[in-house]
């Protein structure tokens, strides 16, 4: 048994050790630290500690992660594929019900004819909708900005022959962008050997895949004028002023509406060829284009220097 001089002389030295405590960690931290070891002393008896039952701190499978688990892999009270029992609300779950829930997600592999009526209309192909669901499993896009907000328009759509050993075997080609007129634009080349509607569903595909950012100035045209080669192509790209229009190439126009701008001049020199064009055009507008914020870098000046925009106090 200690005595009680021992006793004040331990208190008061663990008083001096919280307090030099003090000075690198918050109070709250260092009242929590105390707490925990008084209670570890007391050998766990305090009145007021009490361990809530009931509490499960971590999962029973750490060292397996291969198998999913009911409680520690889904959110709480929503319908999965691992659970033991499905109570009657849950075989009566409908999607209009679901859909009114809020923060809730829809699990994978469950409602999708109801996502695909949702999404793109009961009487319209199913097309859109398999793309959509297929391109959130691969990439995580949401199903609703490629059914609502992307536009697609096929550039260039032609029949194809390859000479090989054997003769010439035919397949469709097909060019598309995709655009959510707003920034976002993705150009994707498919092919097959059964029909062109194949083909556009792959181009498609490979469209969203690819999408990308382009810089736009005030939402509406190119920061700068911008002169481009492309293989056999020269794109010359000149900003406008706001009403001016897109006055381009109509490979540059169809572009320029799905990446959501609006005033634009440019010239096409030497080759006319459309699939050079179009792959010249999306790299120009996300790589050859210099930002107000990189050219203010590059001088050492800031932003509003560049711009020569001054506001009087």
């Amino acid at each position: 048994m200690y005595s009680s001089k021992v006793l004040r002389i331990t208190g008061h030295a663990k008083q001096v050790r919280f307090n030099s405590l003090l000075r690198y960690y918050p109070e709250t931290l260092v009242k929590s630290i105390k707490l925990a070891q008084d209670t570890m002393l007391s050998g766990g008896e305090r009145p007021d500690f009490k361990v809530p039952s009931g509490v499960n701190f971590a999962p029973p499978y750490l060292e397996d992660y291969s198998k999913l688990h009911p409680f520690w892999d889904y959110a709480k009270n929503e319908p999965h594929l691992h659970m033991d029992t499905l109570n009657e609300e849950v075989k009566k779950y409908q999607w209009d019900d679901f859909k009114t829930m809020q923060n809730s997600k829809l699990p994978q592999g469950t409602f999708e004819r109801e996502i695909m009526e949702s999404h793109v209309g009961r009487d319209s192909g199913s097309k859109i909708a398999e793309l959509a669901r297929g391109l959130n499993k691969q990439t995580g896009i949401d199903v609703d900005y490629i059914t609502k907000k992307l536009v697609m328009k096929p550039l260039v759509l032609k029949r194809v022959s390859n000479q090989t050993g054997k003769g010439k075997i035919a397949s469709f080609y097909a060019l598309v962008i995709v655009g959510d007129r707003n920034g976002m634009i993705g150009l994707g080349e498919g092919k097959s050997r059964d029909e062109m509607p194949k083909a556009i569903f792959k181009a498609h595909w490979d469209a969203i895949r690819n999408l990308r950012e382009i810089p736009r100035y005030e939402n509406r045209t190119i920061y700068g004028d911008i002169d481009y080669r492309y293989h056999g192509v020269k794109l010359h790209l000149r900003s406008a002023k706001p009403g001016f229009g897109l006055r381009v190439n109509h490979v540059i126009f169809e572009i320029c509406e799905c990446a959501g701008i609006k005033d634009l001049s440019g010239k096409v020199y030497k080759s006319r060829n459309d699939m050079n064009i179009a792959k010249g055009t999306i790299e120009a507008l996300v790589g050859a284009q210099k930002t107000l914020e990189d050219i203010a870098m590059a001088r050492g000046k800031k932003l509003v220097d560049v711009r020569k925009v001054y506001y009087s106090s």
